[in-house]
């Protein structure tokens, strides 16, 4: 096993130049998958380099138990990214999710050059201007990773959604030693700010351990109907 995944590399630098700002490292990591606490399906979640100054984070959600298994649900999330100093910025995302209810798709452009997003879903498109540091919704747990890895203090982040820019900020919680498939873990809780409140919205939780280099090992999720969908570190390849 890895444990240092997201760990700075120790690079050799000239007297007096700057360091770069520390990203995670590339990782392959599966999580049990639980609805209400009762396991429902597999994640697995990859980041890697893709060697030409871009790099791809992957996760992939099976079905592997009751009506999730029966419905045959498979959920696809690809995100295509740079680093900005120390901080991911969005280039491309596509969201795919097949069952034998339905199927979805959303697909989402970020021209920089133009200072453009387009989204397409549901056969609408949607534009509007990028702002610096824009990132989709499942980069956001790698946006808390790398900033807990650098240290920082503030974690405000602009959000592409279906039509606009959402800004979300998150805070730190209490250091937890967090129970999981994969073993017990000391971790850092960040959540979202002003979640839940009297509009219901979802409330987001991650779990980081700092002796995996700020690996996300648990991620929490309560939607508007009340389940909570969770995910928790099964074991890293």
């Amino acid at each position: 096993m890895r444990v240092l995944l997201f760990a700075l590399a120790c690079v050799a630098l000239p007297a007096g130049a700057d360091a770069p700002a520390p990203v995670p490292k590339p990782f392959h990591a599966e999580y049990l998958t639980l609805r209400n606490g009762s396991e429902v399906g597999r994640t697995t979640l990859d980041l890697r380099d893709n060697g030409d100054g871009s790099w791809t984070l992957r996760s992939h959600t099976r079905g592997t138990s009751g009506l999730a298994r029966l419905a045959g649900i498979d959920v696809t999330e690809t995100s295509r990214l740079r680093w900005r100093d120390g901080r991911p910025e969005a280039l491309a995302y596509d969201y795919r999710q097949d069952s034998a209810l339905k199927q979805r798709t959303r697909h989402a452009e970020f021209d920089w050059n133009h200072g453009q997003v387009q989204v397409s879903e549901g056969g609408e498109d949607h534009r509007y201007a990028t702002v610096p540091g824009l990132i989709d919704r499942q980069c956001v747990t790698l946006a808390l990773a790398a900033d807990l890895l650098r240290g920082a203090s503030h974690f405000d982040y602009a959000v592409a959604v279906k039509d606009r820019v959402e800004a979300m900020r998150y805070e730190r919680g209490p250091l937890e030693t967090l129970h999981l498939p994969a073993g017990d873990y000391e971790a850092q809780l960040m959540r979202r700010a002003g979640e839940p409140g009297a509009d219901r919205k979802r409330v987001a939780r991650s779990w980081f351990a700092p002796a995996l280099g700020y690996l996300p090992v648990q991620i929490e999720q309560t939607q508007k109907k009340g389940d909570t969908i969770t995910l928790q570190l099964l074991r890293l390849d």
